[in-house]
């Protein structure tokens, strides 16, 4: 019988298919990933192993050196399914299940529609592996072929491909196997640490758009695809809310009154002196005066100052797009949800706290990961909207436009749009996952989020715009060193005038010594010889002798210029200093004012635990009453009670050795030992130095009592000895012994010193005074040690480094002259 003439195609173009689909090893893994979640998995683990064999039993490709697993949980497949399915290029039954509107067990709408998404693994290795055991299935099954079998002197029919039983067997799901990497160079160093980013950014950090769980292990190693937590996102200084629905876009949005806080040392004067006394108050009760282009309230929560609101018919804005089926109608693209952060990578203390963090460093590390707004469909990202500071929203035309200066700036948010294959079917990717195919829909979805970012640009230029006016009508008067910053332009400026001057007399004086020669020797030709001068001539010598007496006048004048020309010079130098000294000074008047709004917070923080605390030991109490009338005894709530009890007991305790030096404590005057506030302090740290592996040692030679408040001596005490801690650990490493903080008593004074390396002579000059320090910024300001000072100067008391030098030739020892407050 004659063979029937049909199609075929060669196997090299399979290969060259997937080269032109996958465009990176990012890619490909998140084609992998998402057919994990398509099967209905709850997780999906990826592991890389750059240097050794695959260690799988019953594996064929056991020889070539590294290789990638993704081991999943998901409804897996069965021999008709691989055989009719997954051997077929560019089947796919998950297009059949959109195009029906059917959805997996789980209620997931697949994700993979084109049936490609196992020529992904060839950008990974050479050869692929699957194990998989369908759910309800006792067999599981082995696929494996090599990609270098796709070869241009094949059809594709005639690729060896196994399949066949696996031994062993596994758990119901899927595992793939790719052996052989193609670029293990990709999976180190710098290349992999930028691989890791780009996997971070395209599976969802944002716990409100990740479906499941992804894990990823490089080389042994677990990577942290992290999740920007809402810690983080509480340091915002705006947070903002978008969601379009029925044809209807509403934003929300809350903002710090950081936000208006400025970068020059003026602006922040003015911030404090108008905005921070009464939480912004009575610059709500201005901007309420105005017109607002949104609605805007007071925030009832004290961390923001205000909120606002706005809504918008997608029909109403212009230049969209109409829905193809039908023109009346404008192109839905479904609805959707998106959260945008916007951050000030300034170190901003008062946000740190919020946060609950321990520094504005991790706050500027996850804002530099993730900054951009991204759009995740299902959980996985659409590149390239946001992918590694994509602009796809023209953030960065604010920038140079002076209409929206004040908007929002894509290095400085991060955020997300999370839309879902179930409700946004209409938005379709490219075939190379490159973008949405250009369409009404799509066009209408970059028209709604452009309407939304500039409305918070316009909300911003108007309130910042309105906050200048509110400056301007409560017009300073006597700002800190205004006067003086005025002195000291007006002496730049004379001392250049008189530079100025200097220069033209000199010139001018050097004219007038050629004027007086000329006028000597007139003068001199008439007076030696009158009989041979006429009438004229004489009148004249009386003029020329008046003009020289002016001009030797003017002489002196010029040379008592020159002197003030030389004083000026020294003005000047006197000028250059002073400047940059007053704003070093104001600076640090803007560091301790933020230091006194941690104090505020401090104490606030303070009174509410404690009422808190209260409250949850009499609820405790009570129900502790409860188990033990229970018949039989509840011992499970007994003893759930007693633990709570002890828990608030210990918070008590923390919070106790904080109070006393807060607002409502300072002023109360006791008479206590020495030794026991010693003794006191030590206890509270006991355990916090334990684990750090320092031991203390109290000398109480000669015990003293002092009459003074507890909580300003307990402050600094602490200030000294947590100094101590911070250099002892730092010096760890080089010391090599056992840490050891040591504490002597010898009325009326305390000695306190470590083992430690002592103090630096780069600094031993200076220590006592303001931002004198040798930690990194993130850890200290330099103040502890001044403020310690101050207190004790206050009190009639002194601190002082001792010139005792250890065995690394550094003063070592603190000494505390408690004299002023030594009782008798």
């Amino acid at each position: 019988m004659a063979k029937i003439p049909h199609f075929d195609i060669s196997a090299a173009v399979v290969r060259q298919l997937g080269e032109e689909l996958v465009s990176d090893e990012v890619t490909a893994i998140v084609e992998l990933v998402k057919n994990a979640y398509d099967a209905d998995a709850t997780f999906a683990h990826v592991s890389v192993n750059t240097s050794e064999r695959l260690p799988i039993d019953g594996a064929k490709f056991t020889r070539e050196i590294g290789y990638i697993t993704i081991e999943d949980d998901g409804m897996g497949m069965d021999r008709y399914d691989i055989e009719r399915g997954w051997l077929i290029i560019s089947l796919s039954g998950k297009r059949i299940m959109k195009g029906q509107g059917l959805t997996t067990p789980k209620g997931r709408v697949p994700l993979g529609d084109k049936g490609l998404g196992r020529l992904s693994t060839q950008k990974l290795g050479r050869n692929l592996e699957m194990f998989t055991r369908k759910d309800g299935n006792s067999e599981t099954l082995h696929v494996s072929f090599a990609w270098t079998a796709f070869s241009d002197d094949k059809s594709l029919s005639e690729v060896p491909v196994y399949l066949g039983p696996a031994t062993p067997g596994r758990k119901k799901g899927t595992l793939l196997a790719i052996s052989g990497l193609r670029n293990a160079e990709v999976w180190r160093g710098k290349a992999a640490e930028q691989l890791v980013s780009d996997l971070s950014q395209i599976i969802s950090p944002f716990p409100e758009a990740r479906p499941f769980m992804v894990t990823l292990r490089i080389d042994g190693r677990p990577i942290d695809l992290a999740l920007v937590s809402e810690r983080v996102r509480n340091a915002a200084i705006g947070r903002f809310q978008i969601d379009f629905e029925n044809g209807r876009l509403g934003l929300s949005g809350r903002v710090r009154l950081a936000k208006f806080r400025g970068n020059k040392a003026e602006d922040t004067y003015a911030f404090e002196r108008l905005l921070t006394q009464d939480n912004g108050q009575a610059f709500f009760e201005f901007l309420s005066g105005r017109t607002p282009p949104v609605e805007i309230r007071f925030s009832p929560d004290t961390a923001y100052f205000l909120e606002f609101s706005h809504s918008v018919d997608l029909s109403a804005l212009g230049k969209i797009e109409r829905d193809p089926g039908d023109p009346s109608k404008p192109a839905n693209p479904g609805p959707f949800h998106s959260e945008i952060d916007e951050f000030s990578l300034r170190s901003d203390e008062v946000a740190v706290k919020l946060s609950g963090l321990a520094n504005a460093t991790e706050i500027q590390q996850v804002v530099k990961q993730h900054a951009g707004i991204k759009v995740f469909r299902d959980g996985f990202a659409v590149r390239p909207y946001g992918i590694n500071g994509e602009d796809w929203l023209r953030l960065s035309e604010g920038q140079t436009s002076a209409s929206s200066w004040y908007g929002l700036r894509p290095h400085n948010v991060i955020g997300f749009v999370a839309i879902s294959e179930a409700r946004n079917s209409q938005l379709r990717e490219k075939t190379d996952r490159e973008g949405f195919v250009s369409n009404p829909y799509s066009q209408n979805f970059r028209r709604l989020m452009g309407k939304a970012v500039d409305t918070i640009a316009i909300f911003y230029e108007w309130a910042r715009r309105n906050y200048n006016s509110y400056k301007a009508e409560h017009a300073s008067r006597g700002k800190p060193f205004d006067r003086g910053r005025t002195a000291v332009l007006d002496a730049a400026a004379v001392s250049n005038r008189l530079a100025s001057y200097a220069k033209r007399a000199a010139t001018i004086k050097t004219r007038t010594s050629t004027v007086q020669k000329q006028i000597a020797s007139v003068t001199n030709r008439i007076e030696t010889t009158p009989l041979l001068s006429n009438a004229a001539e004489r009148e004249l010598s009386v003029l020329l002798a008046e003009a020289r007496q002016a001009l030797e006048a003017s002489e002196a004048i010029f040379d008592e210029l020159s002197d003030y020309a030389s004083e000026a010079q020294g003005l000047e130098q006197v000028v250059a200093s002073l400047g940059p000294r007053l704003d070093v000074l104001s600076d640090q008047l803007q560091d301790f004012s933020e230091l006194a709004g941690l104090g505020l917070l401090a104490e606030t923080l303070s009174h509410e635990v404690q009422n808190q605390t209260d409250r949850l030991m009499q609820r405790s109490t009570a129900n502790t009453s409860k188990a033990r009338k229970a018949i039989p005894i509840n011992n499970d709530l007994l003893v759930f009670s007693t633990e709570v009890t002890s828990i608030a007991s210990a918070l008590r305790r923390q919070i106790s050795h904080l109070a006393p030096s807060l607002r409502y404590q300072r002023d109360k005057i006791e008479v206590f030992s020495a030794n026991e506030l010693v003794v006191d302090i030590c206890d509270h740290f006991e355990r916090r130095w334990q684990q750090l592996g320092i031991s203390t040692n109290i000398e109480a030679g000669e015990d003293f009592r002092v009459r003074t408040n507890r909580g300003r001596l307990t402050q600094v005490i602490d200030n000294v000895l947590l100094n101590a801690e911070y250099w002892l650990q730092h010096a760890k490493p080089s010391i090599r012994q056992d840490l050891v903080l040591a504490i002597e008593i010898k009325s009326p004074r305390l000695r306190i010193w470590d083992n430690g390396l002592g103090v630096d002579p780069s600094v031993e000059d200076s220590l006592f005074e303001p931002f004198i320090t040798l930690k990194p910024k993130t850890q200290g300001r330099g103040l502890g040690l001044f403020i310690s000072a101050q207190i004790l100067e206050s009190m009639g008391c002194s601190i002082s480094l001792l010139g005792t030098r250890n065995a690394h030739g550094h003063r070592y020892i603190f000494e505390l002259d408690l004299s002023g407050v030594a009782n008798g």
